[in-house]
């Protein structure tokens, strides 16, 4: 009985994923969560990249993020293999990182959704027993 439920829950935070990657990619679902992440991404280009000297345009550094949720997302949804654990730590490393780029740049109230996406991630990855996903 408790496989159902796990599962729902993994689907669902991975559509919340696939909806985020969506909307860093382009403004079809929600044109002012888009801009917002416009906006945004040009402080996170500075904080990591920046901060080593490399230069990253925002608008690229936005779309690799937004694919790379969007393809982490799918894995999620797809079902239970090692693509999933990969899937669960590149979500793992993006909030984090997104966390601690907000942080540097003062706006630690942003933070607060990106917390919640990184507990629910490490709630997954963690799963029952200590271990979710089957390793094949």
């Amino acid at each position: 009985m408790a496989f159902p439920i796990r599962r729902l829950c993994v689907v669902a935070v991975a559509l919340f994923y696939i909806y985020l990657g969506v909307n860093k990619v382009s403004p079809m679902l929600n044109p002012g969560l888009h801009n917002e992440f416009d906006s945004a991404f040009v402080g996170h280009s500075k904080v990591f990249p920046g901060r080593i000297g490399i230069k990253i345009e925002p608008d690229l550094f936005r779309f690799a993020f937004g694919v790379a949720e969007i393809v982490s997302g799918v894995l999620l949804v797809l079902g239970e293999s090692v693509w999933c654990v990969y899937a669960i730590y590149t979500l793992l490393a993006m909030n984090t990182f997104t966390c601690l780029s907000y942080y540097t740049q003062g706006e630690s109230n942003k933070c607060i959704p990106y917390l919640v996406g990184l507990s629910l991630t490490s709630a997954l990855a963690s799963g029952a027993n200590i271990h979710h996903y089957k390793y094949d």
